[in-house]
């Protein structure tokens, strides 16, 4: 089985809710690992944020000017998976923000920027006070949208812990909030109606967890296309509370295309790409498709077998952050 240590340890549907989490919070951009001319773009521009930094006393800069290229500069370490680097600078931003009372939201967003650093990182305590905290903000400034969003974060951080009781606490009302804002990209809907039925799945309500990864579906198809990374989740997401909810039939084609996919948008080691096939394998054993299920379980094996510290498949983080 993939990433059998890992299952062994957490258990498959702790497991699941990890990546469930991280793949959720990634359609906020729909952004994988960066190309090189990408890479190459964050490099040259942390370098000239980092000179404007050093130069911010000669520039005259107010104390609010400093603080959002601190911000800037983590988002591109960020970016770049320099996350030491990202965190400090993420650091010397708040210190800077936090005296400014006009700048409640910048500080926000970069304390919920750094709890998807914790996050991806794995460390999962120092990111739910962060996304707590960040919500907490939020709610005081009273925009709608924010706190919706900071609501989803929450629940993303209390379904990779796999307290799935508290992460359907958050995720039903930022759903509920999302559906009422206009403009339903910046809203978020989609990435938090997949967070609510992963929730809802691990909190034994798969029922109600089928029926928004359905919403989801086309949302994320009309937002995203039919090819694309988010698409393929959508569809893992699908199959996932089909076979939660013995729709095996269902479950079968939908994990199946959802693979298809990710095989075409990820590298073959890839966590995200293996916890699909995972899935993909269930279904096929539970429809008796043993042949099938057997061939899958060998393309795991060999492909652990071969990428055993899985380099190369590290998922950017540009689509953890809040923009």
């Amino acid at each position: 089985m993939a990433h059998s240590q890992l299952l062994y340890a957490y258990g498959r549907a702790q497991y699941y809710a990890l990546l469930a989490a991280l793949a959720s919070l990634l359609l906020l951009t729909c952004a994988l690992a960066p190309s090189l001319s990408a890479e190459q773009t964050s490099l040259d521009h942390a370098a000239r944020v980092r000179k404007t930094i050093d130069s911010s006393a000669q520039l005259q800069l107010t104390p609010a000017q400093v603080g959002n290229l601190w911000a800037q500069l983590a988002s591109d370490y960020h970016d770049l998976a320099q996350f030491d680097k990202a965190e400090e600078a993420y650091t010397h931003a708040l210190k800077v923000f936090e005296p400014i009372p006009s700048v409640r939201q910048a500080y926000a967003v970069t304390l919920e920027n750094l709890g998807s650093l914790y996050m991806i990182t794995d460390r999962l305590d120092a990111a739910l006070n962060c996304q707590k905290h960040a919500l907490d903000i939020m709610q005081q400034l009273g925009d709608p949208r924010l706190i919706a969003q900071g609501q989803g974060h929450v629940a993303d951080v209390y379904l990779a812990m796999g307290n799935g009781k508290q992460a359907v606490r958050f995720s039903t009302p930022a759903v509920e909030a999302a559906r009422k804002l206009p403009v339903r990209l910046e809203s978020g809907l989609d990435w938090m109606l997949v967070t609510h039925s992963y929730s809802l799945c691990l909190n034994s309500h798969c029922d109600e967890g089928l029926a928004a990864i359905q919403e989801a579906l086309p949302l994320v198809l009309a937002d995203f296309g039919a090819q694309s990374f988010p698409t393929g989740q959508a569809y893992v997401a699908l199959g996932y509370a089909e076979l939660r909810t013995g729709s095996f039939a269902g479950a079968e084609e939908h994990l199946r295309e959802g693979v298809r996919i990710l095989r075409v948008q990820l590298p073959p080691a890839h966590p995200f790409l293996l916890n699909a096939l995972s899935m993909y394998h269930d279904a096929l054993a539970k429809n008796h498709h043993d042949a099938e299920a057997h061939q899958i379980a060998e393309e795991q094996r060999v492909v652990m077998e071969h990428n055993r510290s899985c380099s190369g498949c590290t998922v950017s983080v540009t689509g953890l952050r809040v923009r």
